[in-house]
């Protein structure tokens, strides 16, 4: 006779979760990532093709949809109270149902006074959710288990309270309420619940729905015969495609599982850290993605192009050689944070963040690989902060003056990536960059930056960033004293003339106001000046003269502004361009 356990067929999850029973999510899983739109399609899917034969059907059932296969794999346990098996396919589906079902529980207990019979319903969903075995570890409660980072926001959402366990503290540290994604269904969820299931009758009648009508197709495996990570790989392509930093991860860690390790504190110390300390300003694949892009002759491609990448490279990847591939990867997180957001992380030395925020406002966003690099060798004191700084005030300077003059891009992909690995033997790197710049043909003159100025749109609307920190590196150097002005509050680029010129500007410019060429020197750098939002909503249209009455002198260029003379036309603009390109030349001026 066939035993049911391990034979294909059709079940529901009220069998599922009947018996002490725990669906363990696997290592090379992902975690939960259902979103949105999935929720939202299984209630679809419950309104319109479920509860309509519902009332007509003898029992739950009778009304069958059908709910995708749950493919799994039975594992032995030293636990004889425990049945454990392993989702190999089916996780995002089961997980949904089973935490569905305890917001349910725990709704119907918020509302068991509106009831007699919510006792009753309690109990019977409690037997379904909760595994009644006395243990150590409260996880073994749950009868779907992750260590994915999910666990502890799942015994949260079936308890209400944390767990005594001994991986409480670290699940804690791993733990981001606001982007873990069963936090967010749980939110979803109570608000859906209590708008359309705000009964103990209908939340009692969801329940059943869930436990008897939606069927699943279970299918065992056999684990001395199966590999269920490439079963799972394969099957996973028809749903949700794993991305390249858990396929990146799953490949990683499968010489540490090998060696049977203690893979899951690995995972957490280092790849779950990672992911958790990068700065919301950055992305953590695009962080594998510059990592791995160190030394090669082009930046990786995105998405899954990362793992193929990576995969290529590691053909024989070993455990000493994936562990120290994890360790790098976490303790160089924060130079990643530093350089997609240097503001908030900032690194050691003086210049040094001051430099990457510069660069940061460029947009150039194909120089981080080399960022990476070279901070990377900073931080391990390979290179001295005198140097360091030097090399970033030349990828500053090259960057700058070629986007001042809206000069190509392309090869910044093929420049970056090894860039550092041409320099880093070289006595004079600073001049080493130099000369790669040169010999790319991506050196910028004196003349050609300063002609930009003159010349070419300084305020750019898609490029504020960029625009804002010219203005206030050049405002920097005509203070007086080097006292500074806090910044942040000179949020605004204030335009002399109008960008948008009336009848008064018009008249007042004369024949300048007819010159096909005025829009373009409004938005030069000799029309603009800061000031806060206040002071330039005050200014407006105002006539020239009114205007610079009202600029206080806490903007340098501002009061630079007061002291010229009327008119102010073109030649006022030119000549005041030509005077502070001067001193753009000073700031961004080549090292050699």
């Amino acid at each position: 006779m066939v035993n049911e356990e391990f034979s294909v067929g059709n079940r529901n999850f009220e069998r599922l979760f009947k018996n002490s029973i725990q669906f363990k999510v696997p290592f090379f899983q992902r975690g939960y990532c259902w979103e949105k739109k999935h929720w939202e399609q299984l209630f679809v899917d419950i309104n319109e093709q479920i509860l309509p034969e519902i009332d007509t059907a003898d029992n739950f059932e009778d009304v069958e949809h059908f709910f995708g296969p749950i493919v799994v794999l039975q594992k032995r346990t030293s636990n004889p109270e425990l049945q454990e098996y392993q989702i190999i396919d089916g996780q995002q589906r089961i997980t949904t149902i089973y935490l569905l079902l305890a917001k349910i529980r725990h709704l119907i207990e918020e509302k068991s006074h509106e009831s007699p019979s919510a006792s009753e319903y309690i109990q019977s969903l409690t037997k379904y959710l909760i595994n009644d075995i006395d243990n150590q570890d409260d996880y073994l409660k749950l009868k779907v288990f992750s260590c994915k980072g999910d666990r502890l926001p799942a015994y949260k959402m079936v308890f209400n309270q944390n767990p005594n366990s001994p991986s409480l503290q670290v699940d804690m540290l791993l733990y981001s309420p606001e982007t873990n994604n069963i936090d967010l269904f749980n939110k979803y969820i109570d608000k859906k619940l209590r708008k359309d299931f705000h009964s103990v009758p209908k939340l009692w009648q969801l329940s059943q729905i869930l436990l008897k009508s939606l069927k699943i197709v279970w299918i065992p495996l056999d684990e001395s015969k199966d590999d269920p990570q490439a079963i799972f790989e394969s099957l996973n392509d028809r749903g949700m495609p794993l991305s390249a930093s858990e396929l990146l991860c799953n490949y990683l860690f499968r010489p540490i599982i090998t060696a049977k390790e203690e893979y899951e504190s690995i995972h957490n110390d280092s790849w779950l850290r990672a992911i958790r300390d990068t700065d919301s300003s950055g992305n953590f694949e695009d962080y594998l993605r510059l990592f791995f892009s160190i030394g090669e002759k082009k930046i990786i491609g995105q998405g899954r192009r990362i793992y193929v990448h990576f995969k290529y490279k590691n053909k024989n990847l070993n455990k000493e050689n994936a562990k120290s591939i994890l360790s790098d990867l976490k303790s160089n997180i924060n130079i990643y944070n530093a350089i997609v957001d240097p503001v908030k992380n900032r690194l050691q030395g003086k210049d040094i963040s001051p430099t990457l925020i510069r660069i940061r406002s460029t947009r150039m966003d194909a120089c981080n690989v080399f960022l990476l690099a070279l901070l990377k060798s900073y931080s391990i004191s390979q290179i001295d902060e005198v140097e360091t700084y030097k090399i970033l005030n030349e990828i500053c300077v090259l960057l700058v003056r070629r986007k001042m003059c809206e000069l190509p891009t392309q090869k910044y992909d093929t420049i970056f990536p090894n860039l550092f690995a041409r320099i880093i033997r070289e006595p004079n790197k600073p001049k080493a960059i130099s000369n790669i710049i040169a010999d790319e043909r991506y050196y910028v003159s004196d003349q050609d930056f300063s002609d930009a100025l003159i010349n070419r749109h300084l305020y750019r609307t898609r490029d504020l960033p960029f625009s804002r920190m010219m203005l206030q590196e050049v405002d920097k150097k005509l203070q007086v004293y080097n006292q500074l002005p806090d910044y942040s509050t000179l949020n605004t680029i204030e335009h002399v003339i109008p960008q948008t010129i009336d009848e008064t500007w018009k008249t007042y410019l004369g024949d300048d106001a007819k010159n096909p060429d005025l829009q373009k020197y409004i938005n030069t750098i000799g029309n603009l000046c800061l000031l806060s939002g206040p002071a330039n909503s005050h200014a407006g249209q105002d006539p020239f003269e009114s205007k610079i009455k009202d600029y206080t002198d806490v903007c340098a260029l501002a009061k630079d502004l007061k002291k010229r003379k009327s008119p102010w036309n073109i030649k006022s603009i030119i000549t005041r361009s030509e005077e502070l390109s001067k001193i753009a030349l000073q700031i961004w001026s080549w090292s050699i």
